[in-house]
């Protein structure tokens, strides 16, 4: 398959993949999820990758997903059209059902699913420039990604509740003190150290390190299975609701905003 939205970088067996559309933030699109997917699913089945980096192109890690595919799905919904993209289990199970190591490295601002995918990561990575936002119910959704299961045990319940009913945006410091990010780095030392530490990952016996993660995964709990199944529905249920697409509709308002702001200024 080639890509058009993802970059695939290989280092012997240490796999970066970067989401590519820095244009627009990197923000998700049908056909980054597709993309995704089908890299995800290969990945896992490659023998010879050992450990596999997740970043961005561009300033941003990404800004999530596309407002405008939220505001077609409500409508879609109205006009009697049930298709729902946001209800496929596939996309996240592409990534917490992936059985090798995965390093998030994060270059910049990374919210809703920028920042729920890295929850599924096994060490985060963050440049100094990195920041983080649960932003979900800024628009009328809940949280995703199985960010329900990963968050509160990253950072535990209140911090997690904190994140997730605000909305509010933290720093990478921030990050790393509530225990969100494993280390923070030079922007311009991100994807070398990240290298380092999945090179020194891919060193040990790939089999050992399967299980190890399938041990650490089993040990926090046994049913990520019926948080993401749970989540899917709820997400699904958000999608539908007025106040969500009044919400999206206001965010989609204030971007175009923005943009007339800079090109006015850039006159």
């Amino acid at each position: 398959m080639d890509y058009r939205t993802i970059y695939i970088q290989r280092t012997g067996p240490v796999i970066t993949l970067y989401l590519n559309r820095p244009e627009v933030m990197n923000v998700l699109s049908n056909e980054m999820r597709e993309e995704l997917i089908n890299f995800m699913h290969q990945a896992a089945q490659d023998n010879d990758i050992r450990v596999v980096i997740l970043s961005a192109k561009g300033k941003a890690f990404s800004a999530g997903a596309d407002l405008d595919e939220f505001k077609r799905t409500y409508e879609n919904f109205k006009s009697g059209d049930d298709a729902n993209e946001f209800g496929n289990p596939d996309f996240w199970k592409a990534f917490t059902d992936f059985p090798k190591p995965m390093i998030a490295a994060i270059n910049g601002l990374a919210v809703g699913f920028g920042f729920t995918v890295t929850l599924t990561c096994d060490i985060r990575i963050a440049s100094e420039r990195a920041k983080f936002s649960c932003a979900f119910a800024r628009i009328g959704v809940t949280p995703e990604f199985g960010s329900s299961y990963f968050m509160p045990r990253l950072i535990g319940s209140g911090k997690a509740a904190e994140m997730a009913f605000t909305g509010r945006m933290i720093d990478a410091h921030e990050a790393a003190e509530i225990g969100l990010v494993n280390q923070i780095v030079k922007p311009e030392n991100l994807i070398l150290e990240s290298e380092k530490m999945a090179q020194r990952i891919s060193r040990m016996p790939a089999e050992a390190i399967k299980m190890t993660k399938l041990l650490l995964r089993n040990g926090c709990h046994s049913n990520l299975e019926q948080v993401l199944n749970y989540e899917s529905s709820v997400f699904r249920y958000c999608t539908r609701t007025q106040n969500h697409y009044e919400a999206v509709c206001e965010a989609i308002k204030t971007i175009n905003k923005k943009k007339e702001l800079s090109r006015d200024e850039a006159k």
